[in-house]
């Protein structure tokens, strides 16, 4: 039972080398296994729509788990120039400029639309939220559609939600560690244990057969 499992282990580490094949200099890898490979799998990706349903989902999760992890440096930064005496699309801006991260050119494409007048400001910030479908940043879009429509104080709003965003990833990471033995399990039993298994008793086998 070990050699096909070592067989299948083999095989898709070998799947595994010709999909992280890229050009390289003075070579013509174009033309390799590697890059017949890829387009193999991308091409299965677009006409498959389990897969290609499994990849938008990734491509989804990515994005939120980038913007939730900006949006407290956004949140600092807007809360600067808010406590600078700047209004909130100055300071919105200050940080499209400085940052040049993913978050920040979503947010300046919002502050591009209402500066247009192609949409308002608050159903910017909603739409926003609802594309990269991030609680905390839906929150962040009705504070501030809150404070500026009846005249309360932004930036101390926004510190606080500053430090619950901060509060839950660390919750979030801690959550990630602590399940990080149980993930090993899996590829310690399937892998590593019979690998062990088959170096310890394959001389003892091979000997009792010979010796038979």
């Amino acid at each position: 039972m070990a050699y096909p499992a070592a067989c299948g282990v083999i095989a898709f580490a070998c799947v595994f080398v010709l999909m992280g094949t890229r050009p390289v200099r003075g070579r013509q890898a174009d033309s390799g296994w590697g890059h017949r490979v890829d387009e193999a799998l991308r091409d299965v990706g677009r006409r498959v729509p389990a897969v290609r349903r499994l990849r938008e989902r990734a491509a989804r999760a990515r994005r939120r788990t980038t913007c939730l992890r900006e949006l407290p440096q956004m949140l600092d930064v807007v809360n600067l120039g808010l406590l600078s005496g700047l209004s909130f699309d100055a300071s919105l801006e200050l940080y499209c400029e400085h940052f040049h991260t993913p978050t920040a050119a979503s947010f300046r494409e919002c502050l591009l639309s209402w500066r247009m007048g192609t949409c308002t400001r608050d159903g910017a910030l909603a739409s926003l939220a609802e594309e990269m479908d991030v609680a905390a940043l839906r929150s962040f879009a009705a504070t501030v559609s809150q404070a500026l429509t009846f005249g309360s104080p932004l930036a101390a709003a926004l510190e606080r939600q500053a430090h619950a965003i901060r509060e839950e990833q660390r919750s979030e990471l801690e959550e990630e560690i602590e399940r990080v033995p149980v993930r090993m399990l899996i590829p310690l039993g399937t892998l590593v244990v019979p690998a062990m298994l088959l170096a310890i008793l394959g001389p003892l086998l091979g000997g009792t057969l010979l010796a038979g």
